[in-house]
């Protein structure tokens, strides 16, 4: 069966000093599907998903995006996403700003698109607060609006639930089900099992030991 696009890891290692985090990985992620990459501290995930994004080589195999290696990539970068411990946000920028300047690197100009994501994380009372005086809880709701400015095929997700409330968590569980619904794909760590919650009919599991 063909796809238009796909996410596939070939034989990926990744050593850190003297000590290999992971060997011989092998994956792939289609349309529709979600990976939950699982595994104790220091197993080696976050370094994973910074392969994925091309932030760092992998020190054997590779990962394409529709069969073309992902370094270099234009396609690919414009088609993924990632959010990761640190939320790349400017903190004397309020949260609508920070919307307006990823909105404006992607030349985009929709006043109306910021009030609607902001209200769709619950924080549009939160528009002109900066970022540096929000709560953990706010800035990763505000980094997740940021994934809905543009229609990312994938999202990378480091711990994407960390930090934050149940209501939040219910509006990011809600806004990932809809993304893989869509035909999109996830790739995402997270510290306990998705088999009890709304994603549990679309993850697989890859465990990093």
């Amino acid at each position: 069966m063909s796809h238009e696009f796909s996410l596939i890891a070939n034989n990926l290692s990744c050593i850190r000093g003297e000590r290999t985090l992971f060997s011989t990985l092998n994956f792939d992620v289609l349309p529709g599907q979600c990976l939950h990459v699982i595994g104790a501290n220091g197993s080696g995930k976050s370094s994973l998903l910074r392969i994925l994004c091309g932030i760092r080589h992998a020190d054997t195999g590779d990962v394409t995006w529709s069969h073309e290696s992902i370094l270099g990539n234009t396609d690919y970068l414009r088609e993924s996403a990632f959010i990761g411990h640190t939320d790349a946000l400017k903190g004397e920028f309020t949260a609508i700003e920070n919307l307006r300047w990823y909105q404006r690197l992607d030349s985009q100009v929709d006043e109306a698109q910021l009030d609607d994501l902001l209200a769709k994380m619950g924080i549009l009372h939160c528009a002109d607060v900066p970022a540096a005086q929000l709560s953990f809880g706010q800035r990763r709701r505000l980094a997740f609006a940021r994934l809905l400015l543009r229609p990312f095929k994938l999202w990378i997700l480091d711990e994407p639930f960390t930090g934050i409330d149940a209501d939040g968590r219910v509006i990011i569980e809600q806004l990932c089900v809809d993304h893989l619904r869509a035909g999109n794909m996830i790739v995402m760590t997270h510290h306990r099992s998705l088999n009890e919650g709304p994603l549990r009919d679309f993850y697989s599991e890859l465990r990093l030991n």
